[in-house]
């Protein structure tokens, strides 16, 4: 079971989310970004996501932080909202270990994300 770090402007909306969608898949946590961040630094946990304003900046920036720009990937930006075939081809394309999103993007981009971690930690084919 995956362990993801639910952060940002809706991080009880991201718990939330995968509470009621991936019960027995995922398991969230919802903690403050740098605790988080470093939850996954440790291996505690495994994803981080996170949600702002403008999807690249405010969670995701504590991210890359502690984990570095090549560990971080940002989902969506105001005005372009993935759809699930390209946010799950972002899950594949790399070694990603957070994520930032748009906070309204939350509803859209959450249940794809996190569909393709588990997908892809499963070993599925993209």
């Amino acid at each position: 079971m995956l362990k993801i770090e639910c952060c940002g402007l809706t991080s009880l909306q991201i718990k939330q989310i995968i509470e009621k969608q991936f019960k027995g898949e995922a398991e969230p946590f919802e903690h403050p970004d740098m605790i988080a961040a470093k939850n996954v630094k440790n291996g505690e946990s495994d994803y981080y996501l996170g949600s702002c304003m403008t999807g690249g900046g405010g969670s995701i920036a504590t991210a890359i932080m502690v984990l570095g720009y090549g560990k971080c990937l940002t989902v969506s930006r105001q005005g372009s909202c993935p759809n699930e075939k390209q946010i799950r081809h972002m899950v594949y394309s790399g070694d990603h270990k957070a994520f930032g999103f748009v906070k309204s993007h939350t509803e859209q981009v959450v249940p794809a994300l996190v569909r393709a971690l588990i997908d892809k930690s499963e070993g599925r084919p993209e």
